[in-house]
C-alpha cells in the first residue's frame, strides 16, 4: 500500500497571500475565457469529451479552475446558526445524550454540539399523515468535508429533483461541521452531526423510519455510509433504520487522495472531472488531520470494509468522474455480502455529482435522468 502523507497547509491559504493569489488567479481565468470560447466553440475535438456540448465543456473548464483556486487558498467557510434567507425552513438541533455517540463517535477533542438544518420546501406540520407513496428524504450534502452548508443556494436544485422525481414530501439537509477553517472540525464531527440529525427526525419529530430515505452525495455519501455502518455495529442503541438509502457519487476512499499524486493523475477519468488533486488532498487531509483516527479507518474509508445492512442501497456514479472506479468497487463488494441489496447506476458521459451541480456545469438533463432512476428505486421500496 502506498505511503499516506498528510498534506501541509497551502502557502496561498494564509490571509494576505490568499487575497493576492485569488485576485491574480481570478484575473487569469477571465483572461483565458475568450480562448476557451473559441476552442470549445469551434473545435469539438478540443472538448474534454466528445459527446459534451459547448456549454458543458466550457462550464466544466471554468468550474475546474474555480475549484482549483478555492483548493489552493483553502477557502474558509464560516457556518452560521442564524436562519438567514432560509427563515422558517431553518431549524436548530440540540445534541442527544452522550451515550448515543459510541465509538468511533466518541472523541476527547470533538464533541457533539448544536447544529442547524434546512427543510425543503418547508418543514411539514404533520408527519403522521404522509400518504403511502410519499417519503421524507434526509440528505447529507457533499463538499469534500470542507465546503457546503446544505442551505437553499447550494441544495435547491437537488431538492427540487427529489420532489419531482422521488415522491419526496420534504427534504431535510443538515449543516454539519466542516473540517476547513475557521472551525476546523475533523472526524468524527461531521458523522456526529449526521447522527444528531437522523435522531432529530426519528425521535424528536417521530417520523416513521419506514418513511425516511437516507441520501448523501460525495462526502455526504461517505457520511451516509458511516451512519449505516454505525447502526449495524450498535444494535443496542435501538435506532430504527431508514427504508432505503441513496448514495450519489460517494467518496468511499479518501485515503487514496493522501497517496502520491500519481495515484490521482493516473486515474483514467482525471481529465473529465473537476475535482482535481488539490481539492481531494485538501478535503482528505483536513478531515483526518488531528482526528486521532487513521485515514484507513472504515468510517473514513469504507472501500475494503464491507458490512451487512438490511437497508436497500442505490449507488449512482458518473461514468467519467474520478470517484467512479472506487464507487463501483465499493458497490460490488457490498453486493457480495449476504443479505445486502445493492442497485448501481453509471450516469453516461457524466462528471462528478451532477445531482448537486448539474445546473452549474450544464448537466441538467443528465441529473434529471439520475433523479428519475432514484425515484423509481424509492417508489419500488416504499410500496413493498
Amino acid at each position: 500500500m502506498p505511503v499516506v502523507t498528510q498534506p501541509r497547509r497551502q502557502l496561498a491559504s494564509y490571509p494576505v497571500l490568499s487575497f493576492f493569489y485569488r485576485v491574480f488567479y481570478a484575473g487569469g481565468i477571465i483572461a483565458r475565457v475568450p480562448w476557451w470560447v473559441f476552442k470549445y466553440g469551434l473545435f469539438r475535438r478540443a472538448r474534454p469529451y466528445g459527446t459534451w456540448n459547448f456549454k458543458q465543456a466550457f462550464m466544466m473548464k471554468l468550474f475546474t479552475e474555480i475549484v482549483y483556486m478555492d483548493s489552493r487558498t483553502e477557502k474558509p467557510q464560516p457556518l452560521s446558526l442564524e436562519p438567514g434567507k432560509e427563515k422558517e425552513s431553518w431549524v436548530k438541533l440540540e445534541p442527544f445524550p452522550s451515550n448515543m455517540y459510541l465509538s468511533p463517535l466518541e472523541s476527547e477533542t470533538v464533541q457533539p454540539t448544536v447544529i442547524g438544518g434546512t427543510w425543503f420546501p418547508s418543514k411539514p406540520s404533520d408527519f403522521t399523515s404522509l400518504s403511502k407513496d410519499k417519503v421524507i428524504v434526509f440528505h447529507i450534502h457533499g463538499g469534500g468535508f470542507v465546503l457546503g452548508d446544505g442551505r437553499k443556494d447550494a441544495t435547491q436544485f437537488l431538492a427540487k429533483l427529489y420532489q419531482s422525481h422521488g415522491n419526496a414530501t420534504a427534504i431535510f439537509s443538515p449543516q454539519y461541521r466542516l473540517a476547513s477553517r475557521p472551525t476546523s472540525s475533523p472526524f468524527p464531527a461531521a458523522l456526529q452531526d449526521a447522527l444528531t440529525s437522523y435522531l432529530y427526525l426519528v425521535r424528536t419529530l417521530g417520523i416513521p423510519p419506514e418513511k425516511i430515505v437516507l441520501s448523501g452525495d460525495s462526502a455526504g455519501g461517505n457520511l451516509a455510509i458511516g451512519l449505516l455502518r454505525y447502526f449495524a455495529e450498535n444494535p443496542s442503541l435501538n435506532i430504527p433504520l431508514p427504508r432505503s438509502a441513496v448514495l450519489v457519487a460517494p467518496w468511499v476512499a479518501p485515503v487514496k487522495h493522501l497517496w502520491p499524486e500519481i495515484a490521482m493523475t493516473s486515474n483514467p477519468h482525471f481529465s473529465t472531472d473537476y475535482l482535481g488533486v488539490d481539492f481531494c488532498r485538501w478535503g482528505a487531509g483536513a478531515y483526518t488531520v488531528s482526528s486521532g483516527f487513521t485515514p484507513e479507518n472504515p468510517y473514513i474509508t469504507p472501500l475494503g470494509h464491507p458490512f451487512a445492512t438490511p437497508v436497500p442501497l442505490f449507488v449512482s456514479v458518473g461514468a467519467l468522474e474520478m470517484l467512479s472506479i472506487d464507487g463501483d468497487a465499493w458497490a460490488k463488494e457490498m453486493a457480495r455480502v449476504e443479505g445486502n441489496e445493492v442497485e448501481a447506476y453509471f450516469e453516461p458521459d457524466a462528471p462528478h455529482d451532477t445531482l448537486l451541480l448539474g445546473f452549474v456545469i450544464g448537466f441538467e438533463a443528465s441529473a434529471a435522468e439520475v433523479a428519475g432512476r432514484i425515484g423509481d428505486f424509492i417508489k419500488r421500496h416504499i410500496t413493498e
